[in-house]
């Protein structure tokens, strides 16, 4: 593993070295490190990726989101076999920036340009990082659909994302709304772009019934990330019991 680029200490910090706007917050080999949004923690990205805490060696990995990059570079500099690397358009960064770190860290991450529910992917993947996506989604059944087809038999799919904050035992999803104070706003003007207004907010309970529905085990991760921010949250989900069990029929990604 290349160390440096996991770690939480840095030099300097940059503003947009290639003359793009940068979301994510991402080391250079020299030990600068790009600011991104969150200006206030530009160890965001690192803090996340240690709490994922993801087994990537040798392993086949797709990243949805991908945005400027720093988990699919992540996964190649922690040993990944090949890493796919997916945004739809409508980030206006997507793909100069993450071009511009795969550059300076000497890897090569296939970089997609287009919608994870439409792109006809030619393999199923090993690891699959949904890191900030979920709530971007107007349909999230279709989502969990999808990413169910492209799963490999003992792959392992992470999820990053704002979570409702109702608390209940019941599964609940919370919407965004720019009319009431919800958890957050929907950016309703954006509505016509893809991953970039806010829809549903799932609370904990939510979460592991989605992942049932779709024949997942969920586990929920707790780290630097989720101590920081706690109105986030992390999961690990992996196949669970085949959904023939009981007489049931095959489910479409099962054929």
């Amino acid at each position: 593993m290349c160390q440096p680029f996991f770690q939480l200490t840095y030099r300097n910090l940059l503003a947009g070295p290639n003359d793009q706007k940068w979301f994510h917050s991402v080391p250079l080999p020299n030990g600068d490190r790009i600011i991104g949004a969150h200006r206030g923690d530009p160890n965001v990205q690192v803090k996340l990726w240690h709490t994922l805490a993801a087994d990537v060696s040798q392993k086949r990995v797709l990243d949805i989101g991908a945005n400027d990059g720093y988990y699919s570079v992540a996964a190649l500099l922690a040993g990944a076999a090949d890493v796919t690397a997916i945004n739809t358009a409508d980030c206006p960064a997507f793909p100069a920036n993450i071009s511009f770190i795969a550059k300076r860290w000497n890897v090569s991450p296939q970089i997609v340009v287009a919608d994870f529910l439409t792109y006809p992917f030619d393999a199923t993947y090993d690891v699959i990082l949904f890191l900030g996506v979920l709530y971007h989604l107007e349909n999230v059944f279709a989502a969990m659909r999808r990413l169910r087809k492209i799963f490999s038999p003992n792959g392992m799919l992470y999820i990053e994302t704002q979570m409702s904050q109702i608390d209940s035992p019941l599964p609940l999803f919370e919407a965004a709304s720019d009319k009431i104070p919800t958890i957050a706003e929907q950016n309703k003007e954006a509505l016509a772009y893809v991953g970039v207004s806010n829809f549903l907010f799932p609370n904990e309970a939510c979460m592991r019934n989605l992942a049932h529905s779709y024949d997942f085990t969920c586990e929920r991760l707790e780290g630097i990330y989720t101590r920081d921010y706690s109105s986030r949250g992390v999961f690990k989900l992996k196949p669970g019991p085949s959904a023939t069990e009981g007489g049931r029929p095959v489910l479409a990604w099962r054929s």
